[in-house]
């Protein structure tokens, strides 16, 4: 980590639709960045059970937490009705509760994700449905590389910086971009944006590597734990503490509030 300060609404790009990037972008959603989610790579398992929108939703089954922790050498396919390894009301963040309940407005709630093929498809798929995700996430948008960017200042704010001490600005990120079967029509070529979270994506599956100038980049890095909650509760620690301090702020825990 390092000491970078972002303000919203600074664009924040994050790399992985995982369980984990869901969440990292619903947070800077609610704390107003302007936020984009791409699936990445190509590192997700099949799933012949799931229809094409959640083919690159959550958990990738190949060699992250849940394909060594929980199939254990099964099949994906044997096990997508299987219970999950936590429990319902644990599944998710009270973010992405709230963003799915505020999706479905007076409409009876749904019953709580039991099965992992329930937690992706009405658990994590809602999520990047609902009204601060929505338009955003691109899951079969694979990135090939990343540049970095000298910031242009514009005139006026050339003055500004003359009567402060001379502070050098951080170059961007410019993220390229290949659109596979499926992808939305308006997922561009590439985007530039000022800040890269990177969420749960094997090092070996990734068609891009970080820049040398990495003031802004992030990566959420998996728990050493066999217990797939505790799994769940350090990532989220780790995106709250990347958010609290791009806003400059000794803490700042959205989930903290919410929890029992």
């Amino acid at each position: 980590m390092n000491d970078s300060t972002l303000d919203p609404p600074g664009s924040i790009v994050v790399i992985g639709t995982t369980e984990l990037g869901i969440e990292a972008a619903l947070y800077g959603r609610f704390l107003g960045y302007d936020v984009t989610l791409v699936g990445g790579a190509d590192a997700w398992a099949d799933r012949p059970n799931a229809g094409e929108p959640a083919q690159r939703i959550g958990p990738t089954f190949r060699g992250d937490w849940f394909g060594r922790h929980w199939l254990d050498g099964r099949e994906l396919a044997e096990c997508w009705d299987l219970p999950s390894p936590m429990l319902p009301d644990r599944s998710l963040s009270p973010l992405a509760f709230n963003a799915i309940a505020a999706q479905r407005g007076d409409e009876i709630p749904a019953a709580l994700p039991v099965t992992i093929g329930e937690w992706i498809q009405d658990g994590l798929l809602a999520v990047t449905r609902s009204d601060l995700l929505r338009g955003r996430v691109w899951p079969n948008v694979m990135v090939t590389a990343v540049e970095t960017v000298d910031v242009v200042v514009e005139p006026d704010e050339e003055a500004d910086a003359d009567d402060e001490s001379e502070v050098s600005i951080p170059p961007d990120y410019r993220l390229q971009y290949q659109n596979l079967a499926g992808a939305d029509d308006n997922a561009p070529e590439s985007q530039q944006c000022e800040c890269v979270i990177v969420a749960g994506l094997p090092e070996e599956a990734r068609g891009f590597a970080k820049p040398d100038s990495d003031e802004y980049w992030f990566e959420l890095a998996g728990a050493e734990t066999s217990d797939a909650e505790e799994m769940l509760r350090e990532g989220q620690r780790q995106i709250a503490a990347i958010y609290a301090q791009l806003m400059g702020r000794e803490e700042l825990d959205l989930y903290r509030p919410l929890r029992g």
